[in-house]
């Protein structure tokens, strides 16, 4: 695909024109909306990959990080910190409801991960990592490494120490950790795995993990850089498990819409390796500061009963998607939901994101996920009214009956 002769100067490294060449140009946020240049609004069904779940230009937000930004410290590198960071650690420990006590920052959530690998392998002395089938952990070193979900980057990524194990597989988890245990350092998993599909883990399976390692120094790191903050409808999903981590690594949404990861664990794990991990805008103030509102304004608006809210209006759409043969299943929890296409329906390459161009044509802008890229998210912001979600789904229907009308044999006339 040529570039648009617009975005000359973009790679194609990211995925900036993944549903179109000629991408809309947002210039305005109001709530559940980004309106374009051209004056055209959508609706943001995927908050900036999980990040924006407030919505946009939120007051409570915009007016008190103002006031921060006018204090004229923009930026402290690694080696200091503020006040401010002082309160925002003390803001983390009363949400964690003291469950966590020890924090470090980081850059955003693939860095969290880093963060969170070097400290099991300079705690435990050791060097070996499960993961499991369909993770995504990030696009660095260390993350990649522990990441199912390596893209274009799968043949460039391998490393006999990180070991891949299948989802959910008890007996497979249990040979390769009696196998590894001896050096093995970690064992890392989404509770919930949302970029392969919104992924739910066996509790059974779960629990068997945290009872095998805590007869062993092996850390359990739960990666909720996606799930944590309500999206499952608790807090976060250890707390829908029932089992608490050794290590919680944080990122997405944590940031209030700014870039920021964090990883939070407890003193029984040894920290003392100062330059273990160290970048220049790990705990950037104005993050902190926007991260210190954004836990604020969540417990000022009650958010997991719009949480609930969110889940029951799509329970209660089940039985519409999955009236479309082309629907495999409709399934998530809490404010994270995903359509499964089936993608060789009409054997028709990326037929998934050709059906997500059309909704964003049409004015709904949602999030790609699963394991070969055949799952339409939907992911509302918590400020989302039910006349939006209405008009959601009438976006989808209006767009799912346009296909099912062209079938079976005039299907590329529709696109």
């Amino acid at each position: 695909m040529k570039n648009n002769i617009k975005f000359r100067e973009i790679s194609r490294l990211g995925k900036y024109f993944r549903l179109s060449n000629n991408p809309p140009l947002f210039t305005y946020g109001k709530k559940e909306f980004l309106i374009d240049e051209n004056k055209k609004k959508y609706i943001d069904f995927a908050c900036g990959s999980g990040t924006t779940i407030l919505g946009h230009n939120i007051k409570y937000l915009n007016t008190n990080i103002k006031q921060k930004i006018n204090k004229g410290i923009v930026h402290l590198g690694p080696h200091f910190i503020s006040p401010s960071h002082i309160e925002y650690f003390k803001e983390l420990k009363s949400f964690f409801k003291n469950k966590f006590k020890i924090y470090n920052t980081a850059t955003n959530g693939s860095e969290a991960t880093e963060v969170a690998l070097k400290l099991a392998f300079h705690h435990t002395k050791k060097k070996k990592v499960i993961y499991f089938e369909g993770s995504y952990h990030g696009r660095t070193g260390y993350s990649l490494l522990s990441s199912d979900m390596k893209g274009i980057n799968k043949k460039y990524f391998h490393n006999r120490d990180f070991i891949k194990c299948k989802f959910n597989n008890i007996k497979e988890f249990k040979s390769k950790f009696n196998y590894h245990k001896k050096d093995l350092a970690a064992v890392i998993i989404e509770p919930i795995q949302a970029t392969s599909g919104f992924n739910f883990s066996n509790k059974k399976f779960l629990h068997f993990i945290s009872s095998c390692l805590k007869r062993n120094s092996t850390l359990l790191i739960f990666d909720e850089t996606w799930t944590g903050f309500g999206k499952t409808g608790k807090d976060f999903a250890y707390l829908y498990y029932k089992i608490l981590p050794d290590i919680l690594i944080l990122g997405k949404s944590i940031g209030g819409g700014l870039p920021l990861g964090l990883i939070a664990f407890n003193n029984n794990i040894n920290h003392n390796h100062p330059g273990a991990q160290s970048s220049t805008f790990q705990g950037n103030i104005i993050s902190i500061n926007t991260s210190y509102f954004f836990l604020k304004y969540l417990r000022k608006i009650k958010y997991l009963k719009k949480v609930k809210k969110i889940s029951n209006f799509f329970k209660k759409r089940k039985k519409l998607m999955l009236s479309y043969k082309f629907v495999t299943n409709f399934s998530g929890i809490g404010s994270m939901w995903g359509i499964e296409i089936n993608n060789n329906y009409l054997n028709k390459i990326d037929f998934t994101n050709e059906i997500r161009k059309k909704l964003l044509t049409k004015g709904l802008i949602t999030w790609e996920c699963g394991r070969n890229g055949n799952i339409i998210g939907l992911v509302p912001p918590l400020c989302v009214t039910k006349k939006t979600l209405l008009k959601s789904i009438a976006i989808i229907q209006e767009t799912f009956d346009g296909i099912k009308k062209k079938l079976p044999g005039s299907f590329n006339n529709y696109f």
